[in-house]
C-alpha cells in the first residue's frame, strides 16, 4: 500500500482516539457528578452553620435551665424563711416578701426565655435533621452516579485502547522519517496533519490549488521511487495549511 495512504489510515485512528478522549471528558455522568459535588459542598456549609446554631441554642438552654434552678432554689429558701417564724421584725419580713416577689418575677422571665429557646431548639433540630437527610440522599445519588461514570468511562477506555493498538500496528508500517514529519505536523496544526488532494482541492483546508502546482505534484514520483537527490510525493504539502498531501 502507498505509504501516504497508510498516513491517512493513521490519521483516521488518531481522529477516532481524539473523539473518544473528548467523549470521555464530556461524559454527562461527569457533569452530573460535578453538579452533585457542588450541591454537596453547599449543603455541607449549611449543615455546619446549622450545627453551630444548634450548639448555641443548646448552650442557651443549659444556661437558662441553670438560671431557673438557681432562682427557684433561692425563692424557695426565702419563702421558707419568710413563713418559718424565725423572722419577726416587720422590716425584715417586708424585705423577705419583696425578695420572694422579685424572685417570682425573675422566675417568670427566665421561664419565658427558656420556653422561647426550647421552641427555637426544636425548630433547629428539625432543620438540621432535614439538612442531614438531604446530604445523605445526595451521597447516595453521588455514589450511583460515580458507578455509572466508572462504567461509561471504562467502556470508552476499552475502545480507546483497541484503537490505539490498531494505530500502533499501522504506525509500524510507516517510514520513520515520514512518521516523524506527521507527528510534528499534528502538534503544529491542530491534530490533522495529512489530507487527500481531490481534483485541485486540499481536503484539509479546502483551498483550491493552482493548476500548475497540482500538475507538478501529480508528476512527482511515488514515495521511495525518486532518483537520488530528487523529491517524491512524500514531500507534497498544501501551500495553505502545510498538511501532507496524499495524491
Amino acid at each position: 500500500m502507498n505509504p501516504l495512504e497508510r498516513l491517512l489510515e493513521l490519521q483516521s485512528h488518531d481522529t477516532r482516539i481524539a473523539q473518544l478522549e473528548h467523549r470521555h471528558a464530556q461524559l454527562p455522568e461527569r457533569e452530573e457528578l460535578n453538579e452533585l459535588e457542588h450541591r454537596a459542598g453547599e449543603l455541607d456549609g449549611r449543615i455546619e452553620t446549622a450545627r453551630a446554631q444548634h450548639s448555641e441554642l443548646a448552650r442557651l438552654q443549659r444556661r437558662y435551665d441553670d438560671d431557673l434552678s438557681a432562682v427557684v432554689a433561692k425563692r424557695d429558701r426565702e419563702r421558707t424563711l419568710l413563713y418559718s417564724g424565725e423572722v419577726t421584725a416587720i422590716r425584715e419580713l417586708q424585705g423577705l416578701e419583696e425578695e420572694v416577689a422579685a424572685l417570682g418575677r425573675r422566675q417568670r422571665v427566665v421561664e419565658d426565655k427558656l420556653l422561647e429557646v426550647m421552641e427555637e431548639l426544636e425548630s433547629a433540630d428539625t432543620d438540621l435533621a432535614d439538612l442531614v437527610g438531604s446530604r445523605e440522599d445526595l451521597e447516595t445519588l453521588m455514589t450511583a452516579t460515580t458507578e455509572r461514570l466508572t462504567i461509561a468511562a471504562a467502556e470508552i477506555d476499552g475502545e480507546c485502547e483497541r484503537v490505539r493498538g490498531e494505530r500502533a500496528a499501522v504506525a509500524e508500517e510507516v517510514a520513520p522519517d515520514l512518521l516523524a514529519r506527521y507527528e510534528l505536523l499534528r502538534t503544529q496544526i491542530g491534530g490533522v496533519a495529512v489530507a487527500r488532494l481531490e481534483a485541485t482541492s486540499c481536503m484539509g483546508c479546502y483551498l483550491t490549488l493552482p493548476l500548475m502546482e497540482v500538475d507538478r505534484l501529480r508528476k512527482l514520483p511515488e514515495v521511495g521511487e525518486a532518483p537520488a537527490g530528487e523529491v517524491d510525493r512524500g514531500s507534497a504539502t498544501c501551500p495553505s495549511c502545510a498538511r501532507i498531501l496524499v495524491i
